[in-house]
C-alpha cells in the first residue's frame, strides 16, 4: 500500500509541475485525485497534528457533524485555520454540504487554505523513487526540478473556492458558492484566470451559464487575455471549446467596451 501512495504522489508532484507555468489550479485536486489526497491524510503522510488528519478525512468523506465535532475540539487559533482547509478540501472532493456548514460557521468564502508540507521522510522517499522510475525523467530530470523549486516539500495554496468549482466542474458547490456571495472576479495571482476563463477553456456551458447568470463579466477577462495573447477573446475560446452559441454570444464584449 505505501509503495502505491508513493508512486501516486510522485504522479501528483509532477503535475503540478506541468500546469506551475499557466497559473491554472492543479487539476488532480478535483474528485479524480481525491482518493489520493485521502489517503495521505489516512496514514498520516502530511506534516500535521493526528486530529487534522482525522478532521480532512471527515471532510472528504462528507461528514459534517463530525468534521464540526473535530474543529471543536482543537484551539480557536487552530480552529480557524484548519476550518479554511477543510472547507476547500471539501470543495475539491465535491462535498458541498460541507463546504455550505463550514461556510455557515466561518471560514471564508474568497480566503484560500493550505495544505501542509509532507513528512519529510515520506517526502524524501518519494523522490528518492522519482529518480529511481524512468518515467519520470531519471536522475538528472529529477535534480532539475528540484533544483529550480518546482517539486519541493512546501505548503501547498488551496482556493479560492470559486476556482476551485469551476475547475473541478462542480455546479452544486457552485451554487452553495453564489448564495454565499462568492467573488466571481476573485484571481489567485494577478496574473491566474479566474472561475469564468477557467469554466470556457474547459468547455463547461453548466459553470459558465451560472457565472455569467450572476454577473461574471466577460469584457473585465478579455482585457485580461488581451494583454497576454493579442487577438483571442473568452468568446473565441467558447466557440474552439464547443460552448453552445447563445453563450459565445453572451461572452462577447462590444467594440471599445473592454473594462478596466
Amino acid at each position: 500500500m505505501r509503495a502505491l501512495i508513493v508512486l501516486a504522489t510522485c504522479t501528483l508532484l509532477l503535475s503540478r509541475a506541468a500546469v506551475a507555468a499557466d497559473n491554472l489550479p492543479v487539476p488532480t485536486l478535483c474528485r479524480q485525485g481525491t482518493p489520493l489526497i485521502r489517503k495521505l491524510w489516512l496514514h498520516g503522510l502530511y506534516d500535521a497534528p493526528a486530529a487534522v488528519n482525522a478532521l480532512m478525512v471527515d471532510a472528504i468523506d462528507g461528514k459534517l457533524p463530525q468534521v464540526r465535532r473535530q474543529l471543536a475540539q482543537l484551539k480557536p487559533a487552530d480552529m480557524a485555520r484548519w476550518r479554511q482547509t477543510a472547507m476547500l478540501t471539501a470543495a475539491y472532493a465535491g462535498q458541498a454540504t460541507v463546504v455550505d456548514g463550514l461556510l455557515d460557521d466561518g471560514a471564508a468564502v474568497d480566503g484560500v487554505g493550505w495544505i501542509p508540507p509532507m513528512q519529510d521522510s515520506f517526502y524524501r522517499q518519494t523522490v528518492d523513487d522519482m529518480k529511481q522510475d524512468p518515467h519520470f525523467g531519471g536522475p538528472r530530470a529529477v535534480k532539475v526540478l528540484s533544483a529550480a523549486g518546482v517539486i519541493s516539500n512546501q505548503e501547498q495554496q488551496l482556493g479560492p473556492a470559486i476556482i476551485v468549482a469551476a475547475d473541478c466542474g462542480d455546479t452544486t458547490t457552485l451554487d452553495v458558492l453564489l448564495r454565499h456571495h462568492a467573488n466571481l472576479g476573485w484571481r489567485p495571482t494577478p496574473h491566474s484566470a479566474d472561475a469564468l476563463v477557467i469554466a470556457t477553456v474547459h468547455g463547461d456551458a453548466a459553470v459558465v451559464q451560472r457565472l455569467l447568470d450572476h454577473g461574471a463579466n466577460p469584457c473585465i477577462d478579455d482585457r485580461f487575455i488581451q494583454l497576454r495573447k493579442s487577438g483571442i477573446s473568452l468568446a473565441t475560446i467558447g466557440q474552439h471549446r464547443s460552448l453552445p452559441a447563445s453563450l459565445t454570444r453572451r461572452l462577447s464584449c462590444p467594440d471599445g467596451a473592454t473594462a478596466h
